[in-house]
């Protein structure tokens, strides 16, 4: 148990402060108080001396109501509670002790519609965290938040790791009162804090005395794993008081990554251009629903040439122009190329890994989509059957198949730009990247199979780039396509364009 000076026992401090971000105006020393913050504008009529003091002393640091109650008339607290109920979004709650000015915990709201109401809990009735909550730290004490909650609690002090570590098992305030080093008062009101933040949860009893939480038999949280319900809630607004959207955050200490990649040294391998496209190409509401071919994995099977590779990646990646981003900083480049990327930041890098390609020899190539051309990284046959034997399990090939093309993502490129949303927005360009290849191959009678799934290990090596900054985030399969039991491949001939 901590103690406070003189030995005596420390005692449950209730604290109130405002998020950091809220700045306090009077209109006047009897007019109203204005709250601006990150949401909006929030105007309080005309608050009396203890509520204008509450709210300026809750500026600078978490604070005692009784405090500034001390010596104010009748029905001040009721004036103040009532006051206090219309800033739940603004207003952090924390628990602390008499022994130090620190809190043990702060309730920090994320939202204007974070409201935290209290929780009664017995002494006896099983608590943990929630399944869905996330602990990190950052080297300023521990965080914990759920993409569940509209809240994230962040300690203060060592011994609230303590109550956060318990809480990963069922347990109960009476067990907590006999493991943790402050009075009883301190850990009711800390669960009490967490179970009203949701990122604690409360569970009734079986009939055979066993715990039963809800949010482990809700039908809808069962589909959800933490890591992707946290990602889905942190790269969307709402839910969070993260910055979000185009806010080009590391302008001021990063330089951008160019637009376009400088190819790597090694051979250079031009590929040919096509004609433009005419009339015998298929209209693309046939291309649309047509149905997808099967890769031909024979050894036998040469119709896939450079030619073909050479129109695929002009027609659905080459880049078109480059220019300066009219809404960033000076030096942005962003380009256009003929598949979607957010902000125009196409963070996307193809490589090529050919076991079978009738004009280029074997093995792993990076594309320049500038100049349309392909650069030989290596022959390494160990890294050429580690990525083709990868890619026939995810796309379930009777052998491998004859070429691979892998997408990495230069992740700084798009999180240069933007907060929050980068790895979800590098994943919708990926989506846009694999649907147009698929797409292009299928009007040029090609079977292309976009997979599920990449794997990290052997994209690095492909690549040869540190997977932190520049790794696999999607890859096709691309072959001739095999026969049909009554016909030719494909219901339409390749393009016109001399293959």
């Amino acid at each position: 148990m901590d103690a406070a000076a003189g030995g005596s026992t420390p005692e449950l401090q209730r604290l109130w402060s405002l998020r950091e971000d809220v700045d306090v105006e009077f209109e006047g020393p009897d007019g109203d108080a204005l709250l601006r913050n990150r949401w909006s504008t929030v105007r309080l009529a005309r608050p009396d001396r203890a509520g204008r003091e509450a709210l300026r002393r809750m500026t600078f640091g978490p604070i005692s109501l009784g405090n500034v109650l001390d010596g104010a008339e009748s029905g001040a607290r009721a004036r103040l509670d009532e006051l206090l109920g219309m800033i739940p979004h603004l207003t952090i709650r924390s628990v602390g002790l008499t022994d130090s000015e620190l809190p043990l915990l702060s309730v920090v709201p994320m939202s204007p519609q974070a409201v935290l109401e209290p929780v009664g809990l017995g002494p006896d009735q099983p608590v943990r965290l929630s399944r869905f909550a996330v602990l990190s730290g950052a080297g300023r004490g521990l965080t914990l938040e759920s993409p569940l909650s509209l809240f994230r609690v962040v300690t203060h002090r060592p011994t609230a790791a303590a109550l956060l570590g318990a809480l990963g098992w069922s347990t109960t305030l009476a067990e907590l009162d006999s493991l943790l080093p402050f009075p009883s008062a301190a850990v009711r009101e800390a669960v009490g804090h967490l179970l009203a933040a949701g990122l604690a949860v409360a569970a009734g009893r079986t009939a055979d005395g066993g715990a039963a939480f809800a949010e482990d038999a809700d039908p809808v949280l069962s589909t959800w794993s933490p890591v992707d319900l946290l990602f889905h809630t942190r790269s969307t607004a709402g839910r969070h008081d993260n910055d979000f959207g185009a806010t080009y955050a590391h302008a001021d200490r990063l330089s951008p990554e160019p637009a376009v990649r400088t190819a790597p040294d090694g051979p250079r391998f031009p590929l040919p251009l096509p004609p433009p496209a005419g009339p015998d190409d298929p209209p693309f509401a046939a291309v649309l629903e047509r149905a997808a071919a099967a890769v031909d994995c024979a050894d036998t099977a040469d119709r896939l040439t450079v030619d073909h590779l050479g129109v695929l990646l002009y027609r659905a990646a080459r880049v078109r122009a480059v220019a300066e981003d009219p809404s960033g900083p000076p030096g942005y480049e962003v380009s256009e190329r003929p598949y979607t990327s957010f902000g125009r930041t196409h963070p996307l890098e193809l490589y090529v890994s050919v076991k079978r390609c009738h004009g280029l020899p074997a093995g792993v190539f990076h594309y320049d989509p500038e100049q349309h051309r392909l650069t030989l990284l290596n022959e390494d046959r160990g890294i050429l059957d580690a990525v083709l034997t990868c890619s026939r399990v995810a796309a379930g090939l009777p052998g491998p198949p004859p070429l691979v093309i892998t997408l990495t993502a230069r992740f700084a490129r798009t999180a240069w730009k933007f907060s929050g949303q980068s790895y979800a927005l590098v994943l919708r360009d990926t989506g846009a990247a694999l649907q147009t290849l698929e797409l292009t191959a299928s009007a040029m009678g090609l079977a292309a199979v976009p997979l599920g799934a990449t794997d990290i290990a052997a994209g690095a090596r492909v690549s040869g780039a540190d997977w932190r900054a520049e790794s696999p985030v999607g890859q096709l399969v691309l072959g001739p396509a095999a026969a049909l039991p009554d016909g030719p491949p494909s219901p339409y001939h390749p393009w016109n364009h001399g293959v």
